[in-house]
């Protein structure tokens, strides 16, 4: 079951202007507008605004067992409610390693989950499914509404006594933030999952990804803004490793591919995100940590190319982006790949008919071939389920048509010769 709703369309045309305004001179331009703003509209969010490449050979904590030892993961709009045991049946059929899982979605802001509470659940859904169940959590928790908008602001009073971001734990919700974090890596290590997903996706207020947006807000200087993102991500690296040392971390996008997204009086900046994964991954280095970072390329990759050809490009455009990162970090980070599947044209609806109907990919068959890519390219990769394409992962009027043409793609290179 998909959360929210689909946003309008006069709403959706002025997200596309305003993010083709923001992130014109980049080569993400047509792929950032086209992947963070589609699970906002899924989680009901109207705002206005990721040959291997530089992998590492070492698997820390992953479970990536299958298929030639690639790992593949479903994320899709769904809650903790989802997870019954006839959904959860259906789901252990399929050609997926793992799922995430988010016991609060980007808007909650009721109370933090015990790590007890969370290990329950899952150790309850482990006796259904053999599948890996990763805790899904997001940074949202933490970010102000956009001033602009009063009747978010109105809304979800947790986020009005957030000024831009909490980086300071002013109003608390850093705090509570960084609880869920650790209590989500403990649920991990003592249920036996790879780790934790992180989405670093700004839904209250998309402008600040630009950091000298966000230091406006703040009241600080550019430098004293990306200084605060740095030391969350250090103290994300400390939490997750003290409570599971080996854990997976797996970022459905960083944005550390691209040093020059913003360029302000000569000066060359990351999205903020970045700042936040360049900190764990500082600190993972410094103090030697055994955690491993997985950049998921839900902006660099996009969830649709229009055709094969454009997502080798991509790949290739990526593996350069991220190149000095990789040589930097050697095997504590590495490169995931992403991708949306549709059942058929008459199948899309909202942004996925808008945003992929330039796709020479018809049907979910005819998919199977960026399939096999990204499984070529990268260990790691997920799979947006979306609504949007008639996708329905849980529901078995919808999923085993998908799950037949993972399963093809998976033995088509798991059996292919080595290179």
């Amino acid at each position: 079951m998909t959360r929210g709703r689909q946003a309008s369309n006069a709403n959706l045309s002025r997200s596309c202007v305003f993010l083709s305004l923001l992130f014109a001179g980049s080569y993400l331009v047509p792929l950032r507008g086209a992947a963070l703003k589609i699970r906002a509209d899924e989680l009901g969010i109207q705002q206005t605004p990721r040959a291997a490449e530089g992998q590492s050979n070492n698997l820390k904590s992953g479970a990536a067992r299958s298929s030639g030892d690639h790992y593949l993961l479903l994320v899709t709009s769904v809650n903790a409610s989802t997870f019954t045991p006839e959904k959860l049946t259906q789901f252990d059929r399929s050609a997926y390693e793992g799922v995430a899982v988010p016991f609060l979605n980007a808007y909650d802001t009721g109370p933090i989950p015990t790590a007890a509470a969370m290990e329950a659940s899952l150790s309850e859904w482990k006796k259904v499914t053999k599948k890996d169940l990763w805790p899904w959590v997001y940074i949202n928790r933490m970010m102000g509404q956009d001033p602009a908008r009063k009747e978010q602001i109105a809304k979800y009073p947790y986020f009005a006594k957030i000024q831009g971001a909490d980086l300071e734990d002013k109003a608390g919700a850093q705090k509570d933030f960084l609880q869920y974090w650790q209590n989500a890596f403990r649920a991990a290590k003592n249920t036996q999952s790879p780790g934790v997903v992180a989405d670093l996706e700004f839904y209250n207020y998309y402008p600040e990804y630009d950091p000298t947006i966000l230091a406006k807000e703040l009241g600080k200087t550019p430098q004293q803004a990306i200084d605060l993102l740095r030391q969350l991500g250090a103290r994300m690296a400390d939490s997750a490793a003290a409570d599971y040392p080996s854990a997976t971390v797996w970022f459905l996008f960083t944005d550390l591919g691209n040093p020059s997204w913003k360029v302000v009086d000569g000066k060359p900046y990351y999205a903020s995100p970045a700042y936040v994964v360049q900190g764990m991954l500082d600190q993972i280095q410094k103090a030697r940590l055994s955690l491993k970072v997985l950049s998921g390329g839900e902006v660099s990759l996009a969830y649709c190319s229009t055709s094969l050809e454009q997502l080798r490009m991509k790949i290739s455009r990526r593996a350069a982006g991220f190149a000095p990162q990789i040589q930097k970090y050697g095997g504590a980070l590495e490169l995931a790949g992403t991708i949306t599947l549709w059942n058929e044209p008459a199948g899309k609806t909202g942004w996925m008919k808008q945003s992929c109907s330039g796709s020479d990919a018809a049907t979910v068959e005819d998919l199977q071939p960026y399939l096999e890519v990204l499984l070529k390219s990268y260990r790691y990769n997920w799979i947006y389920a979306s609504g949007a394409g008639s996708y329905l992962a849980f529901q078995p009027e919808s999923a085993p048509r998908f799950d037949a043409v993972i399963d093809k793609a998976k033995a088509r290179v798991a059996s292919a010769p080595a290179r």
